[in-house]
């Protein structure tokens, strides 16, 4: 604490001797405000974990100055124009600004409506665990898949069966569409229906046969409000800020005459 008070002394006398560089009569004067220079601080402390040394801070202070001169050089030279960069990042910018001043907390009359006009984004699809011994494809694949699942039946070890599948042999928690686009449709359809906690199969796909071994199978359902309320608050807010930035867009374009010339420089085939 009172190595935090120091650096803050040390900050005035480091401000106060930026202001007698950049005088109140110069047009280049630099005004450094001190939430900026915590703000830089606190970055610090989260990315190094410690508190800065005074000549950390004064090496922090020069670097803020030194992009803010070359900024203001940058626009002088007009380095500004033309560039998409610069201009998608000042796009964002004033994009973020709008949707900052639209956070407040949706009503419960809000949060209803926006939750029943939008139950399908909270749908939760069936989701399937399930392991698996994997035969890679041969003529002789399904054989061996149901020689194997007889002698697991007896007693057999699992195993002591199969090859090494690239996706790995556990599977935990999977939707169908998840289950479909490692394993192809066909197997994400017949695995819906094997009975659960004994071994199945086998059941080909794009890579071979597999015997099957399906732990559980959650069903889809609808989650009610009370259960994702918090997932629902913050989607309005952010519809409402996405929507406040439209609205903003759109009161804009109507101050705007759009006219497209032709280069000049760019000469025809």
């Amino acid at each position: 604490m009172k190595q935090r008070l120091f650096i803050f002394l040390i900050l005035g006398i480091l401000i106060l001797s930026a202001d007698l560089i950049f005088n109140d009569e110069s047009e280049d004067k630099i005004t450094i405000f001190e939430s900026e220079i915590n703000s830089l601080i606190g970055t610090w402390v989260d990315q190094v974990g410690r508190e800065p040394t005074i000549q950390e801070v004064d090496g922090i202070i020069k670097q803020l100055l030194d992009e803010e001169i070359l900024y203001r050089e940058a626009i002088k030279l007009g380095l500004d124009k033309n560039d998409i960069i610069i201009k998608r990042r000042l796009a964002q910018k004033i994009g973020f600004l709008r949707q900052e001043a639209d956070s407040s907390l949706p009503s419960e009359k809000e949060v209803n409506d926006f939750y029943n006009q939008n139950t399908k984004k909270y749908f939760v699809d069936k989701r399937i665990t399930f392991s698996h011994i994997y035969f890679s494809e041969s003529k002789d694949q399904e054989v061996e898949a149901e020689r194997a699942l007889n002698l697991i039946r007896s007693g057999a070890v699992e195993t002591d069966f199969g090859e090494p599948f690239l996706l790995g042999k556990n599977f935990s928690a999977k939707s169908i569409s998840e289950i479909e686009r490692s394993f192809g449709k066909e197997f994400s359809e017949v695995i819906q229906s094997i009975v659960p906690q004994e071994w199945s199969g086998p059941l080909n796909s794009e890579y071979g046969s597999h015997l099957i071994f399906v732990n559980s199978i959650s069903e889809s359902f609808t989650p009610a409000l009370e259960e994702i309320k918090n997932i629902v608050v913050s989607d309005v807010i952010l519809e409402k800020q996405n929507n406040s930035v439209k609205e903003y867009l759109k009161e804009l374009r109507s101050k705007y005459q759009i006219e497209i010339l032709a280069d000049l420089n760019e000469t025809p085939e």
